[in-house]
Protein backbone atom coordinates (compact mmCIF):
# COMPACT_ATOMS: atom_id res chain seq x y z
CA UNK A 1 0.00 0.00 0.00
CA UNK A 2 1.45 3.35 -1.00
CA UNK A 3 2.42 5.56 1.83
CA UNK A 4 0.87 8.85 2.12
CA UNK A 5 2.22 12.09 1.14
CA UNK A 6 3.84 13.81 4.05
CA UNK A 7 2.43 17.79 4.87
CA UNK A 8 5.16 20.13 4.87
CA UNK A 9 6.23 21.93 7.91
CA UNK A 10 4.93 25.34 6.57
CA UNK A 11 1.79 23.63 6.11
CA UNK A 12 1.48 22.44 9.56
CA UNK A 13 1.96 25.94 10.68
CA UNK A 14 -0.89 27.14 8.76
CA UNK A 15 -2.86 24.14 10.21
CA UNK A 16 -2.35 25.35 13.67
CA UNK A 17 -2.79 29.15 12.77
CA UNK A 18 -6.29 27.88 11.51
CA UNK A 19 -7.07 25.78 13.89
CA UNK A 20 -7.03 28.70 16.54
CA UNK A 21 -8.26 30.99 14.15
CA UNK A 22 -11.90 29.30 14.84
CA UNK A 23 -11.81 26.67 12.14
CA UNK A 24 -13.20 23.61 12.52
CA UNK A 25 -11.02 20.38 11.87
CA UNK A 26 -13.22 19.81 8.44
CA UNK A 27 -12.38 22.77 7.15
CA UNK A 28 -9.09 22.95 8.03
CA UNK A 29 -8.34 19.60 6.38
CA UNK A 30 -10.29 20.96 2.97
CA UNK A 31 -8.06 24.43 3.38
CA UNK A 32 -4.74 22.56 3.86
CA UNK A 33 -5.68 19.45 1.49
CA UNK A 34 -5.10 16.81 4.03
CA UNK A 35 -7.78 14.20 5.62
CA UNK A 36 -9.86 15.07 9.06
CA UNK A 37 -7.25 12.67 11.07
CA UNK A 38 -3.74 14.38 9.58
CA UNK A 39 -5.00 17.17 11.54
CA UNK A 40 -6.41 15.98 14.46
CA UNK A 41 -2.68 14.71 14.53
CA UNK A 42 -0.68 17.41 14.47
CA UNK A 43 -3.10 19.47 16.96
CA UNK A 44 -2.37 16.79 19.05
CA UNK A 45 1.26 16.63 18.63
CA UNK A 46 1.50 20.31 18.74
CA UNK A 47 -0.55 20.63 22.32
CA UNK A 48 1.42 17.78 24.08
CA UNK A 49 5.10 19.14 22.79
CA UNK A 50 5.00 22.78 21.69
CA UNK A 51 6.17 21.63 17.88
CA UNK A 52 4.74 19.97 14.80
CA UNK A 53 8.23 19.06 13.78
CA UNK A 54 8.89 15.40 13.77
CA UNK A 55 10.64 14.46 16.93
CA UNK A 56 13.85 11.80 16.89
CA UNK A 57 12.25 8.24 17.41
CA UNK A 58 13.19 6.92 20.45
CA UNK A 59 15.31 3.35 19.92
CA UNK A 60 18.40 2.14 21.65
CA UNK A 61 21.76 4.51 22.06
CA UNK A 62 24.19 3.00 20.40
CA UNK A 63 26.95 1.68 22.32
CA UNK A 64 30.16 2.85 20.67
CA UNK A 65 31.12 6.76 19.87
CA UNK A 66 32.31 8.09 16.15
CA UNK A 67 35.77 8.03 17.30
CA UNK A 68 35.33 3.86 18.49
CA UNK A 69 33.67 4.05 15.02
CA UNK A 70 36.70 4.91 12.99
CA UNK A 71 38.89 2.62 15.32
CA UNK A 72 37.22 -0.70 14.02
CA UNK A 73 37.43 0.84 10.65
CA UNK A 74 41.19 1.13 11.20
CA UNK A 75 41.51 -2.12 12.11
CA UNK A 76 39.57 -3.22 9.03
CA UNK A 77 41.67 -1.64 6.32
CA UNK A 78 44.88 -2.35 8.50
CA UNK A 79 44.24 -5.84 7.63
CA UNK A 80 41.28 -6.76 5.50
CA UNK A 81 41.38 -10.39 6.08
CA UNK A 82 40.75 -10.27 9.87
CA UNK A 83 37.64 -11.37 10.87
CA UNK A 84 35.09 -8.97 13.14
CA UNK A 85 35.65 -11.34 16.01
CA UNK A 86 39.06 -10.62 16.06
CA UNK A 87 38.90 -7.02 15.93
CA UNK A 88 36.40 -7.38 18.74
CA UNK A 89 39.43 -9.26 20.81
CA UNK A 90 41.77 -6.47 19.86
CA UNK A 91 39.93 -3.66 21.17
CA UNK A 92 39.21 -5.40 23.99
CA UNK A 93 42.68 -6.31 24.49
CA UNK A 94 44.00 -3.22 23.90
CA UNK A 95 41.30 -0.32 24.81
CA UNK A 96 39.00 -2.05 27.04
CA UNK A 97 36.57 -1.73 24.98
CA UNK A 98 33.79 -4.32 24.76
CA UNK A 99 31.72 -5.07 21.85
CA UNK A 100 29.85 -7.85 20.34
CA UNK A 101 30.72 -9.45 17.47
CA UNK A 102 27.41 -7.85 15.46
CA UNK A 103 28.28 -4.71 16.31
CA UNK A 104 31.56 -4.83 14.83
CA UNK A 105 30.17 -6.23 11.64
CA UNK A 106 27.48 -3.60 11.59
CA UNK A 107 29.92 -0.58 12.16
CA UNK A 108 32.47 -2.10 9.19
CA UNK A 109 29.22 -1.87 6.82
CA UNK A 110 28.11 0.86 7.27
CA UNK A 111 31.69 2.44 6.36
CA UNK A 112 31.33 0.28 3.08
CA UNK A 113 33.10 -2.62 4.45
CA UNK A 114 31.95 -5.77 3.14
CA UNK A 115 32.66 -9.10 3.59
CA UNK A 116 33.52 -10.61 0.20
CA UNK A 117 35.17 -14.04 -1.08
CA UNK A 118 38.34 -12.54 -2.49
CA UNK A 119 39.79 -12.89 -6.22
CA UNK A 120 42.54 -15.14 -6.25
CA UNK A 121 46.12 -13.82 -7.96
CA UNK A 122 49.44 -15.45 -7.69
CA UNK A 123 51.70 -13.97 -4.75
CA UNK A 124 54.16 -11.65 -6.42
CA UNK A 125 57.32 -10.38 -4.65
CA UNK A 126 58.94 -6.94 -6.02
CA UNK A 127 61.29 -8.67 -8.16
CA UNK A 128 57.95 -10.05 -9.82
CA UNK A 129 56.39 -7.10 -9.81
CA UNK A 130 59.41 -5.57 -11.37
CA UNK A 131 59.93 -7.80 -14.07
CA UNK A 132 55.99 -7.99 -15.06
CA UNK A 133 56.43 -3.88 -15.62
CA UNK A 134 59.22 -4.41 -17.29
CA UNK A 135 57.89 -6.84 -19.87
CA UNK A 136 54.68 -4.51 -20.27
CA UNK A 137 56.94 -1.46 -20.90
CA UNK A 138 58.79 -3.70 -24.11
CA UNK A 139 55.97 -4.81 -25.35
CA UNK A 140 53.39 -2.16 -24.94
CA UNK A 141 54.28 -0.89 -28.68
CA UNK A 142 53.73 -4.36 -30.17
CA UNK A 143 51.44 -4.08 -33.44
CA UNK A 144 49.21 -6.33 -34.32
CA UNK A 145 51.97 -8.06 -36.39
CA UNK A 146 54.21 -8.77 -34.11
CA UNK A 147 51.62 -10.27 -31.53
CA UNK A 148 50.68 -12.27 -34.96
CA UNK A 149 54.14 -13.84 -35.10
CA UNK A 150 53.83 -15.24 -31.24
CA UNK A 151 52.51 -18.66 -30.63
CA UNK A 152 51.17 -19.21 -26.71
CA UNK A 153 51.60 -22.22 -24.84
CA UNK A 154 51.15 -23.80 -21.61
CA UNK A 155 50.40 -26.88 -19.68
CA UNK A 156 46.81 -27.39 -18.19
CA UNK A 157 44.95 -29.95 -16.27
CA UNK A 158 41.26 -30.82 -16.23
CA UNK A 159 39.38 -32.79 -14.06
CA UNK A 160 36.79 -35.48 -14.98
CA UNK A 161 34.55 -34.07 -11.90
CA UNK A 162 34.89 -29.95 -10.96
CA UNK A 163 33.11 -27.70 -8.69
CA UNK A 164 34.50 -24.18 -10.20
CA UNK A 165 31.91 -22.72 -8.04
CA UNK A 166 29.88 -21.74 -11.13
CA UNK A 167 26.75 -24.05 -10.32
CA UNK A 168 23.42 -22.43 -9.08
CA UNK A 169 20.41 -24.55 -8.00
CA UNK A 170 16.69 -22.99 -7.35
CA UNK A 171 15.65 -24.89 -4.18
CA UNK A 172 12.67 -24.30 -1.61
CA UNK A 173 13.47 -23.61 1.94
CA UNK A 174 14.48 -27.38 3.79
CA UNK A 175 15.81 -28.87 0.13
CA UNK A 176 19.83 -27.71 1.15
CA UNK A 177 20.45 -31.92 1.12
CA UNK A 178 18.13 -33.35 -1.05
CA UNK A 179 19.22 -35.17 -3.67
CA UNK A 180 17.96 -33.37 -6.25
CA UNK A 181 19.87 -30.31 -5.33
CA UNK A 182 23.22 -31.57 -4.23
CA UNK A 183 26.49 -30.92 -6.38
CA UNK A 184 27.94 -33.63 -6.37
CA UNK A 185 31.65 -33.88 -5.60
CA UNK A 186 34.64 -36.71 -5.67
CA UNK A 187 38.10 -36.61 -4.12
CA UNK A 188 41.07 -35.31 -6.03
CA UNK A 189 38.08 -34.27 -8.74
CA UNK A 190 37.89 -37.93 -9.71
CA UNK A 191 41.25 -38.05 -11.22
CA UNK A 192 41.57 -36.40 -14.55
CA UNK A 193 44.11 -35.44 -17.20
CA UNK A 194 46.81 -32.92 -18.25
CA UNK A 195 47.25 -31.90 -21.92
CA UNK A 196 49.86 -29.01 -23.24
CA UNK A 197 48.27 -26.87 -26.04
CA UNK A 198 49.47 -23.79 -28.00
CA UNK A 199 47.80 -21.42 -30.54
CA UNK A 200 48.89 -18.54 -32.40
CA UNK A 201 46.72 -15.71 -34.41
CA UNK A 202 45.78 -17.86 -37.15
CA UNK A 203 44.77 -20.48 -34.83
CA UNK A 204 44.86 -23.86 -32.46
CA UNK A 205 47.85 -25.99 -32.47
CA UNK A 206 47.79 -29.64 -31.40
CA UNK A 207 46.75 -30.80 -28.16
CA UNK A 208 48.97 -33.52 -26.73
CA UNK A 209 48.12 -35.71 -23.81
CA UNK A 210 51.01 -35.18 -20.45
CA UNK A 211 51.81 -38.71 -19.10
CA UNK A 212 53.42 -38.83 -15.57
CA UNK A 213 55.61 -35.82 -14.43
CA UNK A 214 57.09 -33.58 -17.07
CA UNK A 215 60.33 -33.43 -16.95
CA UNK A 216 62.69 -31.92 -19.58
CA UNK A 217 63.34 -35.28 -21.84
CA UNK A 218 59.25 -35.62 -22.16
CA UNK A 219 58.70 -31.84 -22.53
CA UNK A 220 61.32 -31.79 -25.60
CA UNK A 221 59.25 -34.59 -26.88
CA UNK A 222 56.25 -32.65 -26.67
CA UNK A 223 58.02 -29.81 -28.99
CA UNK A 224 58.90 -32.20 -31.68
CA UNK A 225 56.32 -34.00 -31.80
CA UNK A 226 53.29 -31.15 -31.06
CA UNK A 227 54.59 -27.72 -31.23
CA UNK A 228 56.71 -28.40 -34.76
CA UNK A 229 53.67 -29.98 -36.55
CA UNK A 230 51.74 -26.99 -35.25
CA UNK A 231 54.08 -24.32 -36.47
CA UNK A 232 54.30 -25.94 -40.08
CA UNK A 233 50.38 -26.53 -39.67
CA UNK A 234 50.18 -22.76 -39.73
CA UNK A 235 52.65 -22.23 -42.09
CA UNK A 236 54.89 -19.39 -39.54
CA UNK A 237 58.25 -20.63 -41.33
CA UNK A 238 61.50 -19.18 -39.43
CA UNK A 239 59.81 -16.11 -38.82
CA UNK A 240 58.08 -16.69 -34.84
CA UNK A 241 58.58 -16.72 -31.46
CA UNK A 242 57.95 -18.81 -28.87
CA UNK A 243 56.29 -18.03 -25.74
CA UNK A 244 55.97 -20.28 -22.62
CA UNK A 245 56.35 -19.92 -18.77
CA UNK A 246 59.29 -20.34 -16.40
CA UNK A 247 58.42 -23.82 -15.27
CA UNK A 248 61.46 -26.20 -14.37
CA UNK A 249 61.60 -28.36 -17.27
CA UNK A 250 60.80 -25.52 -19.53
CA UNK A 251 63.97 -23.61 -18.48
CA UNK A 252 65.85 -26.81 -18.26
CA UNK A 253 69.73 -26.66 -19.86
CA UNK A 254 68.68 -29.39 -21.94
CA UNK A 255 65.82 -27.72 -23.23
CA UNK A 256 67.57 -24.30 -24.04
CA UNK A 257 69.88 -26.01 -26.23
CA UNK A 258 67.01 -27.78 -28.00
CA UNK A 259 65.51 -24.52 -28.82
CA UNK A 260 68.99 -23.40 -29.57
CA UNK A 261 69.55 -26.13 -31.62
CA UNK A 262 66.34 -25.38 -33.87
CA UNK A 263 66.93 -21.88 -33.64
CA UNK A 264 63.63 -21.07 -31.94
CA UNK A 265 63.57 -17.79 -30.56
CA UNK A 266 61.76 -17.98 -26.84
CA UNK A 267 59.77 -14.74 -25.56
CA UNK A 268 61.55 -13.54 -21.93
CA UNK A 269 58.35 -14.10 -20.32
CA UNK A 270 57.81 -12.69 -16.55
CA UNK A 271 57.70 -15.40 -13.67
CA UNK A 272 54.25 -15.68 -11.98
CA UNK A 273 52.45 -14.23 -14.71
CA UNK A 274 49.78 -16.80 -15.93
CA UNK A 275 47.15 -14.05 -16.24
CA UNK A 276 49.00 -12.42 -18.82
CA UNK A 277 49.38 -15.57 -20.94
CA UNK A 278 45.92 -15.48 -23.26
CA UNK A 279 45.74 -19.14 -23.82
CA UNK A 280 44.16 -19.36 -19.94
CA UNK A 281 40.94 -18.33 -21.99
CA UNK A 282 41.19 -20.98 -24.10
CA UNK A 283 41.71 -23.43 -20.95
CA UNK A 284 38.27 -21.83 -19.58
CA UNK A 285 36.58 -22.29 -22.39
CA UNK A 286 37.50 -25.75 -23.00
CA UNK A 287 36.62 -26.66 -19.30
CA UNK A 288 33.33 -25.02 -19.59
CA UNK A 289 32.67 -27.04 -22.51
CA UNK A 290 33.72 -30.53 -20.21
CA UNK A 291 30.91 -29.36 -17.56
CA UNK A 292 28.44 -29.42 -20.29
CA UNK A 293 29.29 -32.26 -21.98
CA UNK A 294 29.76 -33.94 -18.19
CA UNK A 295 31.87 -37.09 -18.87
CA UNK A 296 31.51 -39.92 -16.61
CA UNK A 297 34.93 -41.61 -17.41
CA UNK A 298 38.46 -40.64 -18.36
CA UNK A 299 38.26 -42.07 -21.81
CA UNK A 300 35.20 -39.40 -22.63
CA UNK A 301 37.25 -36.78 -20.72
Amino acid sequence: MPSKPLISIENRANLILLSESGHTQREVAKMVGCSQKSVADILKKHRLTGTVRDLAIPGRPRVTTKRQDNLLVRKCKKDRFKTATQIKAEVLSEYSIKLSTSTVQRRLRGAGLFGRKPQRKPRLTTKHKRDRLSFARSHKNWNTEEWARVVFSDESRFLLYTNDGRAYVRRMKGEEFSERCLQKTCKFGGGGIMVWGCFCWSGVGLLWKVSGNLKTNSYIDILENALIPSVDLHSLHSDWTFQQDNAPCHKSKGTKQWFGEQKIEVMNWPAQSPDLNPIENLWDHISLRIQEKSPSNHSEL
